[in-house]
């Protein structure tokens, strides 16, 4: 290779990490609820930036809730003041992996982190609440897409994310969206080990940009392969003992091939369970780096009922 190829490929691996250090969506506020502790981290396989994203939704924080909640009433949306009002005691989740771990899964993860709070604002306008709505959404202009796709390293098999989005309330009660996502773990302090949670809880949808609902206006104008979906529904899981302990990951955490273990991780939970959610988190991808090497990037939100 020539000297100035040689100089050119410097510059633009330079000019390509400095635009992905950008890319990288800040997670924004972590919700503080009254008796919920939460901490979580995404660690790219490159170092950089890849195509898992966390961020959160403090709605105290985000939104003046006292406001829209004198504007609900003065209305007569009374209906819509009574969830603004439980949103003071509520925080939202989101995490995401896009098919990939390069520089351009990077752009997408930060498409979806922009697309998701530009249709919460409209949520919250509309309903003072997040809905169901806006995965919808998400989900049809991500299949509709083609600059999305052109991202993608293969735009026909790889142009799809997988997707949760929670709320957890200060009751300990999370309510939860999966699109194609690894399930969420529960861990019982009291019985030192993740507890089993029904199927009927735990539906999940095909990952965003694969299919279109089913009943979409306009579905006929994008058919797919695969077919459409079913509309989107809510899971409700219950923290039902203090100290018990919620794990969101993406599958560089643990997957059913990985050299990681969920045994592994039960241990790893078990070992430091009493300490506080960021301790958990650091202990738990500390035992996971220890373990195996990292093959995918790597994201975990831990969420403790105190």
């Amino acid at each position: 290779m020539e000297q100035s190829d040689i100089r050119l490929d410097e510059e633009l691996r330079r000019g390509a990490r400095y635009l992905a250090h950008r890319l990288i969506p800040t997670a924004g506020a972590i919700p503080r609820i009254p008796g919920i502790d939460i901490h979580g981290v995404t660690l790219p396989l490159n170092g950089v930036a890849g195509g898992d994203l966390i961020t959160y939704v403090d709605f105290q924080e985000r939104f003046d809730l006292d406001a829209r909640i004198r504007r609900a009433l003065g209305s007569g949306q009374t209906d819509m003041a009574r969830v603004l009002q439980k949103l003071k005691q509520t925080g939202g989740i989101l995490v995401a992996d896009v098919a990939g771990h390069d520089f351009t899964d990077a752009a997408r993860a930060a498409m979806l982190h922009q697309a998701f709070h530009t249709g919460a604002l409209y949520e919250m306008d509309l309903n003072g609440q997040i809905t169901l709505r806006l995965f919808e959404q998400i989900n049809t202009r991500f299949c509709k897409s083609v600059t999305l796709r052109n991202l993608a390293p293969d735009p026909d098999e790889a142009s799809y994310i997988t997707l949760i989005y929670g709320e957890i309330s200060h009751t300990g009660r999370f309510s939860f969206v999966s699109a194609g996502h690894p399930p969420p773990l529960v861990f019982s302090r009291e019985f030192d080990r993740f507890v089993e949670v029904s199927q009927d809880r735990l539906v999940s949808y095909p990952p965003i940009g694969l299919q279109l609902a089913e009943d979409h206006a306009d579905a006929k104008r994008y058919e797919r392969a695969l077919g459409y979906k079913k509309r989107y529904t809510v899971n409700n899981l219950n923290l039902l003992g203090h100290g018990d302990v919620l794990l969101l990951y993406t599958d560089g955490l643990i997957e059913p091939l990985s050299a990681y273990t969920q045994a592994q991780l039960e241990l790893a939970v078990s070992r430091v369970k009493h300490e506080s959610a960021q301790e958990i988190c650091d202990a738990i991808v500390g035992d996971r780096q220890a373990s195996a090497a990292q093959t995918d990037d790597l994201t975990l939100v831990v969420i403790k009922y105190r």
